[in-house]
């Protein structure tokens, strides 16, 4: 009896570290759910209107976005800062709630915007839910929806990062 106490003992203890070896998947994801809050907080305004963003100006953060979340709390916004001028596309992958987003020249003036930017269904339907600019940008902003059409963001707005 004494014997099979040691094995069952031991047998637990080797599924209890192969369940913690095991389960890098939720160290990871909650890791990336956690890393959504480390962003740097700057204030810009868009035309009069003040807002507090996050600042993505990094690959990881540029990648992670606002995926996962499931609110943007009003007047605020990420803000992806980028090395150079390009036609950057963005998609709404892992998305939950509709954006309008705002591609910027080096200058901070509005050169595209897509208001309602849909999430996607899912990743076979990307093509409806990737946006693409038709002029190059080097910052994008990312606000709720129904920003745009508030405070009449057009391509003559300009944008200034303030802190």
């Amino acid at each position: 009896m004494h014997k099979k106490v040691i094995v069952t003992a031991s047998a637990i203890a080797a599924v209890a570290i192969a369940i913690v070896m095991l389960s890098p998947s939720v160290t990871q994801r909650d890791q990336t759910q956690a890393s959504i809050y480390d962003y740097e907080i700057r204030k810009i305004t868009i035309d009069d209107v003040f807002l507090d963003v996050e600042i993505a100006d990094d690959n990881e953060k540029i990648k992670q976005g606002l995926m996962f979340r499931e609110m943007l709390p009003e007047n605020q916004g990420m803000l992806f800062i980028f090395d150079e001028e390009r036609k950057y596309q963005f998609w709404m992958m892992n998305m939950k709630f509709n954006l309008d987003i705002i591609w910027l020249d080096a200058n901070g003036k509005v050169v595209h915007i897509v208001e309602n930017a849909e999430p996607c269904i899912d990743a076979a339907h990307t093509s409806q839910c990737t946006f693409n600019p038709d002029e190059p940008a080097r910052y994008v902003l990312e606000v709720n929806s129904g920003f745009v059409q508030r405070y009449g963001i057009n391509e003559s707005s300009v944008m200034r990062i303030l802190t």
